[in-house]
């Protein structure tokens, strides 16, 4: 292939659990074209979740299958390749000796995805491809991936996701955690489901909404579920009833593998799989009335190469992270009783001190909406411990499932969550244990920005409305207008004041006037 006349061509290779892919596509007129696709078994899954660890075996022959994949990709005069690494490399205790070894024998950058990375991609894709769909429409969703490793689940309100969760057992993982119960229960299925159960009433209890209208799922697992039905996809996705689902779960679940195996002419591995994913299916049932199922064909790597391709689409992927992360940390909010006219002024006033401070801060735009997230959920403390409600709030908000956010992504928020007047923090702090020398400072310029802004609503009835700022040789002056009393509000942000300046030598000056008349 001449790529000259072809266009920008870029690859994306996804590591999975039990499959190692290849998609090369390129761009034309506009649209994403896949020029080849190529899929290769391994057995990954399998052994990280039984042995914790990927065999040197086993790295070998992934080594071996990229090696051609390399070749096809210079066949086709690949521009640009990603390589990401799901579940199964992500849960591997020796991770980061595969990653090096794919360096130095491959000449590839693997960057292992964290759950929540890989599940915002994937929804983001079901979601485009719902906002296509002419018939039906769908105004709120429950929207699932089922993988082979973890399942995820996130709750679409028409305009945004206002709830993420995810759960680390997918329908492969599920086989092998359950695997001794299965050599000792001739039922099963009993098991099985008895284990779904009690995962499935813990999202229950933690979902701000029991029911939607619809239900979207996607997944190889599922598209597997639609091929043994017959199904054939129509505009990129496939309808299935929900009776269809049922009758087939209801079929297969008293049946072995072998069973399985032979009654529908699939390989017992698939047949683990359709199991697995329909007993998993039929939990979801009870969170929707809708009477179908929508499944978009959409892949993590469909989100990857949209990217890589066109660019711009970062942007709209970025404000779609940005809007679902916001709107979950609401709810959150909701939950734990946090003032929400505070909390929204706090991440009003935090926002404007960071927009007007770029010079002096350096960080870019993404923390923007971490000063945002922890101004919105700094008050969920009190709902746990009034004395220790800091440590409560850090405790709290770093296990918070919030859509699109890392791990680390939300100990940052919690970090600069949990300081009010009274506290600054030191780089010998407790919880800056586990954060390296560039995140101890960003994490400092972010408290120093909250912790003024939280000062302005000290009282939490808003007397200041709104305020301006600005800098002035090395003075921050921020002025507001207001009939009310504000001492507290003053000495509060005098509290803070001496940290700010500590952390960019810039002294914060308060002006507050009274309105014009």
């Amino acid at each position: 292939m001449n790529k000259k006349k072809g266009g920008k061509c870029s690859a994306v290779i996804d590591i999975g659990s039990h499959l190692l892919r290849m998609r090369i596509a390129q761009l034309k007129k506009g649209e994403i074209v896949e020029i080849d696709r190529l899929e290769y078994p391994l057995h990954l899954g399998h052994e990280v979740f039984n042995e914790g660890t990927i065999s040197f075996e086993s790295l070998r022959e992934l080594s071996r299958i990229l090696h051609g994949y390399t070749e096809t990709m210079e066949g086709y005069g690949v521009d640009q390749v990603r390589v990401v690494a799901t579940t199964a490399l992500r849960e591997s205790k020796n991770r980061a000796y595969v990653v090096d070894q794919l360096k130095i024998q491959n000449d590839l950058n693997v960057q292992v995805l964290e759950d929540d990375q890989e599940k915002t991609l994937i929804y983001s894709e079901m979601l485009r491809s719902l906002h296509e769909m002419n018939d039906p429409k769908i105004d709120d969703a429950l929207l699932t991936y089922i993988g082979t490793g973890s399942i995820g689940i996130a709750l679409f309100d028409g305009k945004n996701v206002a709830y993420s969760q995810s759960v680390p057992v997918g329908s492969l993982k599920l086989r092998d955690v359950l695997y001794s119960a299965q050599e000792d229960s001739e039922d099963f299925h009993v098991v099985m489901e008895e284990y779904l159960d009690a995962i499935v009433e813990r999202i229950a209890v933690s979902m701000p909404r029991k029911q939607v209208s619809g239900l979207v799922l996607s997944g190889s697992d599922v598209e597997l579920v639609a091929r043994v039905l017959g199904l054939r996809p129509e505009q990129d996705r496939y309808i299935l009833s929900i009776q269809q689902a049922g009758a087939l779960y209801q079929t297969i679940r008293p049946l072995s593998t072998e069973k399985i195996s032979d009654r529908l002419g699939i390989t017992e591995e698939e047949a683990d799989i359709l199991y697995s994913a329909l007993s998993i299916v039929s939990r979801l049932f009870r969170f929707s009335t809708a009477e179908y199922i929508i499944l978009p064909v959409v892949n993590l790597w469909d989100g990857i190469m949209r990217q890589m391709l066109i660019p711009k689409s970062i942007d709209a992927y970025y404000q779609h992270l940005r809007n679902g992360a916001l709107t979950c940390a609401e709810a959150i909010a909701e939950k734990y009783g946090c003032p929400r006219d505070h909390a929204q002024l706090v991440r009003k006033f935090a926002a404007k001190i960071f927009d007007k401070t770029k010079a002096v801060h350096g960080l870019p735009p993404y923390y923007r909406l971490i000063l945002e997230l922890a101004a919105i959920l700094h008050d969920c403390g009190h709902y746990v411990n009034t004395k220790l409600h800091t440590r409560s709030t850090f405790d709290l908000v770093k296990n918070f499932d919030i859509y699109g956010l890392t791990a680390r992504s939300m100990r940052l928020v919690a970090y600069v969550g949990s300081y009010n007047e009274f506290n600054a923090p030191r780089l010998e702090d407790w919880n800056f244990s586990d954060l390296d020398e560039q995140e101890k400072i960003s994490a400092s310029k972010l408290v120093a920005i909250f912790r003024l802004a939280n000062s302005l609503d000290k009282s939490q009835k808003q007397k200041l409305v709104d305020i301006k700022v600005r800098m002035e040789h090395n003075r921050l002056l921020v002025s507001g207008e207001t009939n009310e009393d504000t001492h507290l509000e003053k000495w509060a942000f005098a509290q803070c004041s001496p940290f700010f300046k500590e952390v960019f030598g810039i002294d914060p000056e308060l002006t507050i006037r009274l309105p014009m008349i």
